[in-house]
């Protein structure tokens, strides 16, 4: 037969018990109040950041020659989707820790593979990246030093900005750098092109303008003759008109490099700091009284269940017998 226990018995054995009770309770809240003076201090930094529009800065939105579209400031769910998988890509996070300085803070040997893999998983635990609905990101770096957490999270934000803003300015740089490289043949094919006309033009004396498509021409224009003389003139004007369209070609791979030139220049920003991380002033993680109530909580609780299990084990004791 399983005696009875009931609500009047726990109750019972509860008020009976209470001193244990109330004793386990009271050393579970000293245990929490010494794990807290001896649990070594971390602190937590945290900067918050705007990513920017990259067509913002581009050169159709810069330079509008055709028509006016709207862009936005800001950049939309896919910015945030780059910024997010460069921030969790190896090739940021090993900028990071190396310009943070982490094989003098952590004291180890970051050209050592042991070492480095060391240093980064320190660095993965501990660095935090969150996005809200307002598409504003945050990253914080917790650490036992309070300058190290703000130095460490205001260089990933520095790291990051460098590497999304490489991105898209290497790309016009390389086209500028394919147009400079261009220009240079055309300057070379104009040179040789004016040393020609102009030596036609001494050896016939053929020193009016001539228009490629003959339209501004008249014969009161023309000076000269001779023979050869009507054919130096249209090889004249077939030379000009190819060298008229390099000038032409040439002076907008100029106006392009200056747009390029324009639309890569540092003073373009792709990330907006809103928040600068600062040193905190006191340490991460729960309070003195959340830990001493969780410890409180934690004690009363096993106490009583320790109480009760004790005193229905001796009622099924005295049954047996």
């Amino acid at each position: 037969m399983v005696p009875s226990f009931d609500l009047i018995d726990v109750i019972k054995t509860i008020q009976k018990q209470k001193r244990f009770i109330i004793l386990i309770t009271v050393a579970a809240v000293a245990v929490g109040c010494v794990f807290f003076a001896v649990k070594k201090k971390k602190y937590k930094a945290t900067a918050k950041f705007l990513v920017g529009n990259p067509l913002y800065t581009d050169r159709s939105t810069l330079f509008r020659n055709m028509e006016t579209r709207y862009v936005d400031y800001f950049g939309g769910d896919d910015d945030l989707d780059r910024v997010t998988a460069l921030l969790n890509s190896d090739t940021v996070r090993d900028r990071i820790i190396r310009n943070s300085q982490f094989q003098i803070v952590y004291n180890s040997d970051i050209n050592t593979e042991t070492g480095h893999n060391f240093l980064m998983s320190i660095f993965n635990k501990n660095f935090n990246l969150k996005r809200s609905e307002y598409k504003d990101m945050e990253v914080s770096y917790i650490a036992y030093d309070s300058v190290t957490a703000a130095n460490v999270t205001n260089m990933a934000v520095k790291v990051l900005e460098e590497t999304y803003r490489s991105y898209f300015v290497s790309a016009k740089k390389d086209i500028s750098s394919s147009i400079g490289s261009k220009m240079k043949q055309l300057d070379s094919s104009i040179a040789v092109l004016t040393d020609s006309l102009a030596n036609m033009r001494e050896k016939y004396g053929i020193y009016g303008l001539i228009s490629p498509n003959r339209q501004n021409n008249s014969s009161g224009d023309m000076k000269g003759g001779g023979k050869g003389y009507g054919r130096a003139i249209e090889e004249v004007q077939n030379i000009e008109s190819i060298k008229d369209q390099l000038v032409t070609d040439r002076s907008h791979y100029i106006s392009m490099l200056n747009e390029f030139g324009a639309s890569s220049n540092s003073a373009m920003e792709y990330i907006k700091v809103i928040t600068r991380a600062l040193p905190p002033s006191g340490p991460t993680g729960p309070s003195l009284m959340v830990v001493a109530g969780v410890a409180a909580s934690l004690g009363l609780f096993f106490s009583i269940m320790f109480v009760l299990m004790m005193a229905y084990y001796k009622v099924l004791n005295a049954v047996q017998r």
